[in-house]
């Protein structure tokens, strides 16, 4: 039996290593690459994704000049920024059975978005931070934080198969642009969003998980 345990032990460690060579030795700039151009052909034609250069960076991949141009329930929606780190977590994604990473991101911005006759002002992120996992059913964000115009901390779940976009949402938001706020009821009304002011600059989108509804509570 303790020749049979040992035998376990070494094979386990064996693997461990290889795990670890084959992670600290992944050409993280070509996979970056590939990763990217998948999702550019994924979007479909209403939507691109243009950069200047992928690099390799401590387990993953940063992206310069990222422009993402999308298509939101309808809505054309343009995200930014000066750099964009992905560092897969294999740990995480072995947990929540989906693919799971961390995005760092810096001078990050939303651009103009037309809802009706208006268009919703552009505003800056800033430098911030989000977990996702994505699977079929959603996609979750969690430990969401930015520093800019439009300072966010929280955590939200997209469920864009839906009728509505957000599955569920615990998200406080600062709003530093006088202009941008006083068309978020426009872009409330457009997107569906489950926003509620605090107030003044100070708002949150909350809705409850699936599993916290209680005797049919209004959502």
């Amino acid at each position: 039996m303790k020749k049979i345990l040992q035998t376990m032990l070494k094979g386990l460690v064996f693997a461990a290593g290889i795990a670890i060579a084959a992670w600290v030795f992944m050409p993280w700039k070509q996979l970056g690459e590939a990763v990217l151009q998948r999702a550019d052909q994924r979007l479909g034609e209403s939507s691109t994704i243009r950069y200047s250069s992928v690099e390799s960076a401590r387990g993953g991949f940063l992206v310069r000049d990222l422009d993402a141009r999308l298509t939101l329930m309808g809505l054309p929606v343009t995200f930014s920024c000066k750099t964009l780190t992905v560092v897969p977590h294999v740990s995480g994604s072995l947990v929540n059975m989906a693919p799971t990473g961390g995005f760092s991101f810096t001078g990050a911005a939303l651009g103009e978005i037309p809802v009706l006759l208006k268009k919703i002002p552009a505003i800056t992120l800033g430098d911030g931070h989000i977990t996702l996992s994505a699977s079929r059913r959603q996609i979750l964000l969690e430990d969401i934080r930015s520093g800019g115009e439009l300072a966010l901390a929280g955590a939200m779940a997209l469920t864009p198969s839906d009728s509505r976009l957000i599955g569920w949402a615990d998200l406080k938001i600062n709003v530093k642009s006088e202009a941008f706020e006083q068309n978020l009821p426009s872009l409330q009304s457009a997107l569906g969003l489950p926003l509620e002011q605090e107030g003044p600059g100070r708002w949150v989108l909350r809705r409850d998980r699936p599993a916290d509804k209680k005797g049919g509570a209004k959502q």
